[in-house]
């Protein structure tokens, strides 16, 4: 007995002995590493995502903003019933192979569906299933769908900017995610002890943008309609304030909803304002015609033989739309003629020419706040040929964007001046310090305040009965603008496609006090190929509605005092020709009447067109608004 006793007794001692030991061990060298153990199974470190900045009209208008939304996971080894898990996920419309993949997963952690809805949320939580969880996180919200998307564009699901305002500027409207550490029960179910402070510095800054969703609403309704009638490929359209360059709406068609991703495809998120490029056409022909006047090689009565509609160059043959011989060079723009604007070329020369284009900064960027803006072409002055001044001076052999066209006759209607267009107009912080703010900046001049307002009358003319845009008519205002039809580049071949055309119409009003320049362009229309045709209504319907939507009820000039800080020293501040307006090249009749309904006192020497005018365009009214217009026939030939 004394034996065993002595050997149970040495056993326990021996057992008491190694307890102790492995507490001591447990204790000092394994310590560390067991609460490093701990902690990582008791708490853990969420990132909840920040809210991203709002993106607001002019008017505060809300584009875009942060929601929270709930969005649902899975822990597969924490999975305790398969079949009744696979059954429940089927309600988040995810296929049974995609469910058996996610169970299956070795991650311990994956997502079931991001930015749920409430709904799918609480079922799954009235299910009490082990494994399956959810978190709260900030997701996009688009409150007007697919309006102005391109402008806007999308957020990734993790707020990530991808296109558009977004993606240009991220840095501001991003906020950093906080991560914070949570405790968790013995069920792994999440314990925040002191609560969630959500401080101003997860959100982002709110960015203002220059669009005005009223008229931006007008353009896209009219864009669509008009491609859809057109049977069109695509369109453009564009409304540019002239003087400070601000753009106040800009569409395309077709369009997306940047609340439905999946929808968007690259084609049509594709912002072609900026990032296509194209052949003018004769809406190209006014920017000829300024730099000739400008140069003074020709006047508005001046005329030139178009030679019946077919002109021989070298082994070239240019033609007309149309059979015209002799016509004034205000009838050149009126009725579009090809012909006549090669020989106003011709004896303006390349190097003039040129001048006057790269002042515009065509074939270069504008520089303007979207991404992806492409340059378009301008060939180097070197690169001219005979041939070359012709078709350039048509608007064939360059290419430029519809934004850089509509900054283009921006400078007709400002007088002059070449403005930076802009979308982003302010960044407001969170504690509504203003964290950077944009101002209309006049790049330079690039003809004088005469030239641009004796182009605009010669551009009213086109309006006129016999003239290309008779159907951009906008009641109870005096439009200027221009038609294009431009034959497209068939893709492998480098060769004008025989069927394919871009037409598009250009314009601004009210043509004396200019308050919006607008652009429409349909690619590949159907029904028509003409821009007087298909893109001169969509034209009119967006400027009837822009000038109701800007409280324009009569012509008046605009408010330009924001222009004068940032326009150089050198040049005078963007402002609307108050003074006396242009009737050169206009006809007695049309000249008396409009001068009439001004209240100018009209005195006419001569017959036949305005060649001259005293006051002279532009100049400070005479006393009693006394006007001598002097008037030459039609006899002056190229």
């Amino acid at each position: 007995m004394s034996a065993r006793i002595i050997a149970v007794a040495g056993g326990i001692a021996v057992l008491l002995i190694l307890v102790a030991v492995r507490i001591v061990q447990l204790t000092l060298s394994d310590s560390p590493g067991l609460a490093r153990m701990a902690r990582e199974q008791q708490r853990e470190h969420v990132q909840i995502s920040a809210h991203r900045g709002a993106i607001v009209d002019r008017h505060g208008e809300t584009l875009a903003s942060s929601v929270d939304r709930p969005s649902i996971f899975l822990r597969p080894k924490q999975v305790t019933d398969r079949p009744r898990v696979r059954s429940a996920l089927a309600m988040l419309g995810l296929r049974q192979q995609q469910i058996a993949t996610k169970l299956d997963s070795h991650a311990p952690f994956v997502w079931l569906k991001r930015a749920a809805t409430p709904r799918e949320r609480d079922a799954l939580e009235s299910l009490k299933l082990d494994g399956v969880g959810d978190v709260t996180e900030a997701r996009r919200f688009y409150p007007h769908e697919s309006a102005a998307a391109h402008v806007i564009g999308l957020a990734g699901v993790d707020l990530q900017g991808l296109e558009g305002i977004e993606r240009y500027y991220e840095r501001d409207l991003r906020a950093e995610p906080r991560t914070l550490e949570v405790e968790r029960d013995a069920r792994g179910r999440e314990i925040l002890t002191d609560g969630v402070e959500m401080p101003q510095e997860m959100e982002g800054a709110t960015v203002q943008v220059t669009l005005d969703l009223g008229i931006q609403d007008i353009a896209e309704r009219a864009l669509e309609r008009g491609v859809r009638e057109a049977r069109a490929k695509a369109g453009t359209a564009i409304v540019l304030d002239p003087w400070t360059g601000e753009v106040l709406a800009l569409a395309n068609a077709p369009s997306f909803d940047p609340n439905r991703r999946a929808t968007a495809t690259p084609s049509r998120r594709r912002n072609r304002a900026v990032t296509d490029f194209y052949e003018p056409g004769s809406t190209f022909k006014p920017l000829l015609v300024a730099a000739a006047l400008e140069h003074g090689v020709v006047r508005p009565d001046e005329m030139i033989f178009c030679e019946n509609g077919h002109y021989p160059v070298g082994k070239w043959i240019i033609h007309d739309h149309g059979s015209h011989g002799w016509l004034s060079v205000a009838e050149v723009l009126q009725v579009s003629s090809n012909i006549g604007a090669s020989k106003i070329g011709e004896r303006l020369g390349a190097e003039r020419f040129f001048e006057l284009l790269s002042g515009l900064e065509l074939g270069r960027p504008t520089g303007v706040d979207l991404p992806g803006e492409v340059g378009g072409m301008l060939r180097p002055l070197g690169d001219w040929s005979r041939i070359a001044l012709i078709t350039t001076s048509f608007g064939q052999g360059i290419a430029v964007t519809p934004l850089q066209m509509a900054r283009a006759y921006a400078a007709i209607a400002n007088g002059g001046l070449v403005v930076k267009p802009y979308v982003g107009m302010r960044a407001i912080a969170p504690d509504g310090e203003v964290v950077w703010e944009h101002h209309p900046t006049a790049v330079r001049r690039v003809m004088k305040p005469e030239t641009a307002a004796t182009v605009t009358t010669m551009l009213e003319r086109v309006l006129d009965e016999g003239g290309t845009g008779t159907r951009a008519r906008v009641a109870g205002f005096r439009v200027a603008g221009k038609t294009g039809t431009a034959q497209k580049i068939e893709a492998g071949t480098g060769r004008y496609s025989p069927h394919a055309r871009i037409a598009s119409f250009i314009g601004f009003l009210p043509a004396e006090a200019p308050r919006a320049v607008i652009l429409v362009l349909l690619d590949e229309p159907e029904t028509s190929q003409y821009g007087g045709i298909v893109a001169a209504p969509i034209f009119a319907e967006i400027a009837a509605g822009a000038m109701e939507r800007l409280g324009v009820t009569a012509p008046t000039p605009p408010d330009v005092q924001q222009a004068s800080a940032t326009v150089p020293a050198q040049e005078p501040p963007p402002s609307a020709p108050v003074g006396m307006p242009s009737f050169i090249g206009l006809s007695m009749r049309t000249a008396l009447e409009r001068a009439r309904d001004l209240g100018w006192a009209v005195q006419i020497v001569g017959s036949g067109y305005v060649a001259s005018q005293t006051p002279p365009p532009g100049a400070s009214a005479a006393p009693g608004k006394a006007l001598t217009l002097s008037l030459a026939p039609a006899s002056d030939a190229l």
